[in-house]
């Protein structure tokens, strides 16, 4: 596309490209604000609307996207807690604290009763209008702190999200417009054992208790379809915050297991989408809504019972999973073949042994996978013997890079330096050696499932950074430090370019940049 070169604002020459949609050019800056002013705000983007039977709609590149390049940032339609939520404050969305002495249970809202954070937090925005309205119903929360017992997720908290997305409809009418046009999957949903607890208790509490009962049971049944099938996990860890948002705009960025794309949430909880690495003009925008090491079935399972879509694409149609065989059990009969999917774009296909042609069916397979996983999780996490003990149990029945042995190995390198007795000062030089190579052998991996500037990447290279420049501090030999401590440093200045979005990673990058400077300088004066 040729570079225009008159000003879009007063048609005089310019140079100046806009630096987020690279469409038009300015003569000024001040000419660039008056635009923006006149309209280029909603035209200025790197992406269009697009749809297609196997997608539905989509957003497909409209120029070429630099690594590392912000896409979009959008502030929630709606945000309220998870269907089943550890008690919070229905007025910032922190979770609650024991109360403090001589207060016996939380802090009560003095109209309805949910558990708030304090007085302050009654007159929330968020929580006004469903404060109203339970009050005005006489409903009172039973939500509350018991001494000595062990705190849950509560689960009536799962009539907050959809109430507020009700009353969009009074208060914010175009919004609830938007809500609307969001995709549900209603039919596939309404057949699962979820929606008929939901259609039997849920219905029956908004229209009996709150008295809604102008509304039909399915539009209430719909927006909790649509909740479930475009609604984020929105993350504040140093707040306190986990709960659930609805973003209309990013609902539409497509899932693929090996996505160009990642997402993160600023401090007002808007979302912002990444570019993980370079997209080129008409490429497909995506992210993915389930776990890169995870193997093909697995994802695919998930995706079908979360998300209501079954995945058809390229790594979840190529049966070797490119070529890392992610799902794939040796084969007990050879003791050389892998088992691989005769058709991994239908889950109940036969598996076959790539050498011997031994079949195993679809049941008989993920029976022993489901052990295998659920032994996985069962894993003592505070020492890593529990997870090389994993390994070593299963290095008959599974290959290196089998989906259980690559989520092991990725915990050992967290483990590994980082729980008590395993310290990485307390790590024998053979555990910190295991260390460095899990990491270079996962990094390998992530350039074929989550490559670029992915957070997964990122992770991988501050381990294998700190564990290295704890290898050179430990060489008698200057030319062999000296290279260990290069290598640290080339690291970490690529970790610090993909947290660089990343505020609350910021501190640990500081303090990894001072520990390599020290390092470094010991060295020096050492030399």
């Amino acid at each position: 596309m040729t570079t225009p070169t008159k000003c879009a604002y007063c048609q005089a020459h310019a140079t100046q490209l806009c630096a987020a949609c690279r469409n038009v050019v300015y003569c000024s800056r001040e000419h660039q604000k008056e635009h923006w002013k006149r309209g280029h705000k909603s035209e200025c983007k790197c992406y269009e609307l697009a749809s297609n039977e196997l997608l539905g709609r989509h957003l497909r590149a409209t120029r070429d996207i630099r690594m590392g390049e912000l896409i979009m940032r959008e502030a929630p339609l709606v945000l309220g807690p998870k269907v089943a939520s550890m008690p919070i404050c229905l007025g910032c969305h922190r979770n609650l604290l024991p109360p403090q002495k001589p207060a016996r249970n939380y802090y009560k809202c003095s109209a309805c009763s949910w558990p708030l954070c304090g007085p302050e937090c009654e007159k929330s925005a968020f929580h006004v209008d469903e404060c109203r309205l339970m009050a005005a119903s006489k409903f009172q929360s039973k939500i509350n702190y018991n001494p000595g017992q062990p705190v849950g997720k509560e689960s009536a908290y799962c009539v907050i999200m959809l109430l507020r997305c009700m009353q969009l409809k009074q208060s914010k009418p175009a919004a609830f417009a938007r809500l609307c046009e969001l995709e549900d999957h209603l039919k596939e949903r309404l057949e699962t054992p979820l929606y008929q607890v939901l259609r039997a208790n849920l219905i029956s509490f908004i229209k009996t208790v709150l008295g809604l009962r102008e509304w039909p049971d399915l539009d209430i049944l719909r927006i909790a379809a649509i909740l479930d099938t475009n609604a984020f996990e929105v993350r504040q860890a140093g707040d306190r915050i986990k709960v659930r948002g609805l973003f209309p705009g990013g609902a539409m960025f497509s899932h693929d297991c090996v996505p160009n794309m990642r997402h993160r949430f600023d401090d007002d909880m808007n979302i912002v989408f990444l570019a993980k690495r370079p997209i080129a003009k008409g490429e497909i925008l995506s992210i993915s809504y389930t776990q890169q090491l995870r193997s093909t079935i697995q994802r695919r399972l998930h995706l079908k019972q979360v998300k209501c879509f079954e995945c058809a694409c390229a790594r979840c149609a190529d049966p070797t999973e490119l070529g890392t065989y992610a799902g794939a059990h040796m084969c007990a009969k050879c003791k050389v073949g892998k088992f691989i999917s005769m058709d991994p774009l239908q889950n109940a296909a036969n598996w076959r042994c790539e050498v011997c042609n031994v079949i195993r069916s679809a049941k008989e397979y993920l029976i022993n996978d489901a052990k295998i996983e659920a032994e996985l999780e069962s894993l003592d996490k505070t020492t890593p013997q529990s997870f090389e003990d994993f390994l070593y149990r299963h290095r008959v029945e599974l290959h290196e890079t089998n989906t259980h042995i690559l989520q092991a190995k990725y915990a050992l390198t967290q483990i590994y330096g980082n729980v008590k007795g395993f310290g990485m000062d307390e790590l024998s030089d053979a555990s910190l050696k295991r260390k460095v190579e899990l990491c270079e052998e996962l990094l390998e991996i992530s350039n074929l499932f989550d490559s670029g500037w992915s957070i997964f990447r990122g992770n991988l290279l501050i381990a294998l950074e700190e564990a290295t420049v704890a290898q050179a501090m430990r060489l008698d030999e200057a030319s062999e430090c000296e290279a260990k401590l290069k290598k640290a440093a080339e690291i970490l200045e690529e970790i610090t370019n993909i947290m660089k979005h990343e505020p609350e990673m910021q501190q640990l990058l500081t303090e990894r940049k001072q520990i390599l400077d020290a390092a470094l300088e010991r060295f020096t004066n050492n030399a």
